[in-house]
């Protein structure tokens, strides 16, 4: 071993573990009182009750310390609807809705949203005021909310003669900020001989709005003709993508009058059509001859939404002032690619919420920590010349 003389002088004090530094072989053990606060919350005291037995006693003893320290600072930074000690709701506001999570611009209650994210928050679910579908998830970096869709278009013609039909449906119409992700939905028709249509409703470059109109056909005579894999390729089941900028969307579903026969009708009495996340749905083909599939998804199918922050493009953030939506200072503009609009990011290095003030928080903090703890452990094994290798 070194001698006090031999031994080099020690580096200044590591902020937030400096107390690391000065261990050495001492023991810690954890203590109400007199003790010493570090990130986290963790109280630690220092008792100099003997020299350690072994110089490796120290050296575990300060790995075992420093690790506890870590990843306490880790499961504070990075727990589950909080990054650090900042919600990701408005500050006073409610951060969840059942096992839905709320992060601003989204909110409940007056005071918590920016508009048009007003959430209703019932017994039954989180739902999207502006539209009144249930909310699913809210990802705040893909700008994306999935919800339930309620529309399922469907038709029914028995061999007895009876004839249903969900009717003239509404549809789904959303507000200015939030479109149809063209990306990650398909519209999705069940059946044989059977023909789905989407209409939607989009804006060009000069505002006006118009109609954009996407079909698919389906077709089958019995079922050694439906497709058994779990894909969807015009075999009872069909699907086709649509265009972006499309705000709002309506389907219909129909048989084909010079293809649909009485043997069809007879295995296939009902067709269905509706728009869809691509990655959910899984085709079965029990789904071209059922009469009940709109009864089993009564509450509706997942679809994605994408959704802006504001109107406008980030060459022009200058001049929205106040209105200006990317609040944190280590955050940044995004321009979508589904319309008009932008929304915003945390920084590279940075996590958390960019809508709020403070919200992006540095992810370097928790690297820095450990780094920090391995310092103190290569600066205590120079200070008692302890070869790791030999523990």
């Amino acid at each position: 071993c070194l001698t006090a003389m031999q031994r080099p002088a020690p580096p200044p004090p590591v902020r937030h573990l400096r107390v690391l530094l000065r261990l050495q072989p001492w023991f810690l053990q954890p203590a109400p009182t007199r003790g010493i606060r570090v990130p986290g919350g963790a109280a630690l005291a220092v008792v100099p009750r003997r020299r350690a037995t072994r110089p490796c006693e120290g050296l575990k003893l300060l790995l075992l310390v420093a690790a506890t320290l870590t990843l306490q600072y880790s499961a504070t930074a990075y727990g589950a609807g909080y990054f650090g000690n900042i919600s990701m709701a408005r500050p006073g506001c409610p951060d969840k809705c059942g096992n839905v999570s709320i992060p601003y611009p989204f909110g409940t209650g007056n005071g918590c949203f920016q508009e048009p994210f007003n959430v209703t928050c019932n017994v039954s679910g989180a739902y999207l005021a502006s539209t009144k579908v249930r909310i699913l998830d809210i990802n705040l970096t893909l700008g994306e909310i999935r919800v339930q869709n309620p529309y399922i278009a469907w038709q029914c013609n028995h061999t007895n003669g009876t004839n249903s039909t969900s009717g003239d449906l509404e549809g789904l119409r959303l507000d200015p900020f939030h479109k149809l992700s063209y990306t990650k939905n398909k519209l999705t028709s069940l059946g044989c001989a059977t023909l789905a249509i989407v209409v939607g409703g989009t804006k060009g470059k000069n505002q006006l709005e118009y109609p954009t109109v996407n079909s698919c056909f389906s077709y089958c005579t019995d079922a050694s003709n439906v497709d058994n894999s779990s894909g969807c390729a015009g075999m009872g089941c069909c699907q086709s993508s649509f265009p972006g900028n499309v705000s709002s969307v309506n389907t219909t579903s129909e048989p084909v009058p010079d293809i649909y026969d009485s043997t069809i009708q007879s295995f296939s009495p009902c067709s269905y059509s509706f728009v869809v996340e691509e990655e959910w749905f899984k085709f079965d083909p029990s789904y071209a001859s059922s009469t009940d599939f709109a009864t089993k998804y009564a509450d509706g199918v997942p679809l994605v939404l994408d959704w802006i922050a504001g109107n406008g493009s980030c060459s022009e953030t200058s001049k929205m002032g106040s209105q200006y939506a990317c609040q944190a200072m280590n955050s940044e503009c995004i321009d979508v690619s589904n319309g008009p609009g932008y929304r915003c990011n945390c920084s590279q290095g940075y996590e958390g919420n960019p809508y709020l003030q403070g919200g992006c928080q540095g992810m370097h903090m928790h690297r820095q920590t450990s780094t920090y703890a391995l310092l103190s452990v290569s600066y205590y094994c120079s200070w008692n010349a302890i070869s790791v290798d030999s523990c």
